[in-house]
């Protein structure tokens, strides 16, 4: 009965400290947002725990569709898009998946990468 009690408390244990939790980026609100994509320089405010290297990091492969611009006193992204047309700006997902970022908060709404992509970025 010990082993057993031990091996459902090991188990829990495990499994609570493997559990991954949802990072999201957000946006200052719709406007900016909306206002940003048209001229190709949309900011993203990142997760807190994103240092600038990590973002350094994985912004350098993806420089042929946008630049990143980080700062990290307020940890805003600034992606300066070299094309602006809506295949590029969905190449901005997988910047966001690459850092752990599963969703994006705008105006208390949280969107998953995909709904975003299609609601915002996809104009």
């Amino acid at each position: 009965m010990k082993h057993v009690l031990f091996g459902i408390l090991f188990f829990l244990t495990g499994s609570i400290s493997y559990a991954q939790t949802a990072n999201s980026a957000s946006s200052h609100s719709v406007n900016n947002l909306t206002a940003g994509i048209s001229t190709g320089k949309i900011e993203l405010i990142l997760p807190s725990q994103l240092s600038s290297e990590d973002v350094a990091s994985s912004s350098k492969y993806y420089e042929q569709f946008f630049l990143v611009e980080f700062n990290a006193k307020n940890h805003v992204a600034t992606f300066n898009m070299v094309s602006n047309i809506p295949e590029s700006r969905r190449v901005i997902l997988r910047f966001l998946a690459a850092n752990q970022i599963q969703n994006v908060i705008i105006e208390g709404k949280s969107y998953p990468l995909l709904d975003f992509y299609q609601s915002f970025l996809d104009k």
